[in-house]
């Protein structure tokens, strides 16, 4: 290559120099690739990024970091920003959230904020948070984030009743985020029943990505809103109360390919709300129910519940329906699974209401030398329900087929129907109705007719 003519290097070295960019050992020493993603850098906080540590966070596990951390979140509220998490595990009380604020930690794994001793409160909650759930206000925070980190509830260290996270508001994302070893509910989303929000709003449902929640005193996810909401990959298990409860406002949200298990957890998915749709979800169950609906237009679709033909105490059961808020529910329900090892029963019909769709197929030895358990099915589906339940290819006499009563309209009399088979018709003949079979040489008999 020929050198640069005089007049070139000249002209290059005039032009305003650009930052350098920082070496591996200094981004490493700066906190990691999350420091380079979020762009630190001198003139950070002019673009609304935001670094614990410069605030006062120390990050070692022992210093109680509450008022540097938030002291960042509050130079963030003003304009909205990023607030950027070093690896470290941050011993906190509880953190106010606000709208436009964004947690950035450098991973599940590297970032980790720690319920302080004794606290007993949340670890992040939105701001207002019991003044907005006490009014059912549509002033809710939105358009905040949380992701790449952990919330550790720090349950033992005198924290019965500590949060992971509380939430009143909607419009916001959580992301590649574990909650866990709180002493009350992992995360608790809330909203009230406003659906259309006043200018600038670009939505109202929340984003949920690969949330995961496990070993929480209650629920790991108790999600009574923003409705119509998502939620991608996520994972509840071992949480002494509900994997997923989807309640209140929470209807219409949509969850695919979500997991739940656990031998203490009672409820895997919890559909206490109408129009909530679980699309290839798995409930993996010992003992307990696997999903229980309460509601009406639930949908639980090429999904999977396994159970572990748990001896006991208590019951182990696979799909459940329950008696909801109002008489009519919980009806309409949409079901296509597969359903294996429910100690008790695959599916309890108890409280079903009608007009739902259930297909299932079974397999359910039952506990060895223990009658009476392995069932299809308990209780009655409702008469105007469709239910195809196959147990098994060797059990056919404990299938279960039922279809609702239909009407057969008057039409002329159809063509002759192909080999081998008949075709069943209704007709009107000089006013009165007539229910007619055709064989294939065209012959047509009358079944039944009025008078």
């Amino acid at each position: 290559m020929s050198p640069e003519p005089p007049g070139v290097r000249a002209a290059r070295a005039a032009l305003p120099r650009r930052r350098a960019i920082a070496s591996v050992g200094a981004v490493l020493a700066a906190g990691g690739v999350g420091a380079v993603a979020y762009g630190r850098g001198d003139d950070a906080s002019a673009r609304g990024d935001y670094d614990v540590r410069e605030f006062g966070a120390k990050g070692d596990g022992s210093s109680d970091d509450t008022k540097g951390l938030q002291r960042a979140i509050d130079a963030a509220r003003a304009t909205g920003g990023i607030v950027f998490f070093p690896p470290g595990t941050y011993l906190t009380r509880r953190l106010t959230l606000y709208s436009r604020v964004h947690l950035r930690g450098s991973g599940g794994d590297a970032t980790v904020l720690r319920l302080a001793p004794g606290a007993n409160t949340a670890i992040l909650e939105t701001d207002r948070f019991e003044q907005e759930t006490s009014s059912r206000s549509d002033a809710g925070s939105t358009m905040f984030s949380v992701r790449d980190l952990t919330l550790d509830g720090n349950r033992a260290e005198d924290n019965p009743v500590g949060y992971g996270l509380r939430i009143y508001g909607y419009g916001y994302e959580l992301a590649d985020l574990t909650v866990f070893n709180c002493g009350a509910d992992g995360v608790f989303s809330d909203w009230g029943t406003a659906a259309d929000l006043p200018e600038p709003s670009h939505q109202m449902e929340a984003r949920v990505t690969g949330l995961r929640t496990h070993d929480n005193g209650g629920h790991g996810i108790n999600f009574t809103g923003p409705h119509d909401s998502m939620f991608l990959n996520c994972i509840s298990f071992q949480n002494a109360g509900t994997g997923f409860h989807m309640a209140g406002n929470s209807y219409g949200t949509l969850m695919v390919n979500c997991h739940a298990w656990g031998i203490r957890q009672d409820v895997s998915f919890e559909l206490a709300a109408s129009g909530i749709g679980c699309v290839n979800c798995y409930a993996d169950l010992a003992g307990g129910v696997g999903v229980r609906i309460s509601r009406n237009d639930c949908r639980w679709l090429a999904g999977y519940v396994q159970g572990a033909n748990h001896p006991g105490p208590g019951t182990e059961i696979g799909i459940q329906f329950v008696a909801g808020a109002k008489p009519e529910e919980p009806a309409s329900a949409t079901i296509d699974t597969q359903i294996r090892n429910c100690a008790n029963a695959a599916i309890d019909f108890g409280a079903d209401r009608g007009m739902s769709s259930i297909r299932a197929t079974l397999s359910q030895p039952g506990l060895p030398g223990v009658a009476g358990t392995g069932q299809g099915w308990i209780g009655q589906p409702a008469t105007n329900s469709q239910v195809a339940i196959t147990h098994g290819l060797s059990h056919p006499s404990k299938n279960l087929v039922v279809r609702p009563a239909f009407d057969l309209r008057a039409q002329p009399t159809p063509d002759a129907p192909g080999e081998a088979s008949v075709r069943v018709f209704a007709r009107e003949v000089n006013g009165a109705t007539q229910l007619c079979v055709r064989f294939p040489n065209g012959a047509v008999r009358v079944l039944a007719g009025e008078g």
